[in-house]
């Protein structure tokens, strides 16, 4: 069943708001947040997962007790004729991306990513300077959101 073919209703809002803050959460659990079952629960996340709206389950690394210090996003404004190569960069770079975003602008992109130390950012952004001009900008801090 696609999304179009099921209507969301409030509480598919509530299963992907509390999965999203925990995805580990047993379906009994989720079922008694939801006042259903577990199966019904169960149910509801796999209809959710057949419609393609939960695509996976991830986890939020503490980058800095992981020993990544340094997060910082960048962005960069890509040549044209740097495009296929910039694209093959991304998906074979060894380094911690968490996301690469095309955004509005000319050849533009924001790459999310982490770094033991700013001469590990240094080196990567060498690395970009062959397809582009950066700009960075460091996280100083995360405001982790809480669980409506």
């Amino acid at each position: 069943m696609s999304a179009k073919e099921h209507r969301l209703d409030k509480i598919d809002d509530a299963i992907i708001r509390i999965l999203s803050h925990d995805g580990r959460i047993s379906m009994k659990e989720l079922g008694e947040k939801i006042h259903l079952s577990g199966q019904a629960a169960k149910n509801r996340v796999e209809q959710l997962e057949d419609m393609g709206i939960i695509q996976r389950y991830t986890i939020n690394m503490n980058c800095p007790v992981y020993g990544y210090k340094v997060h910082a996003l960048i962005q960069l404004t890509i040549q044209l004729s740097s495009k296929t190569a910039f694209s093959s960069f991304i998906q074979n770079c060894e380094s911690p991306i968490l996301h690469c975003y095309q955004i509005t602008g000319e050849n533009a992109y924001v790459i999310d990513s982490h770094f033991r130390s700013i001469e590990e950012l240094q080196s990567f952004m060498e690395k970009l300077e062959k397809y582009g001009t950066c700009k960075v900008n460091i996280i100083l801090q995360d405001m982790i959101l809480k669980q409506k």
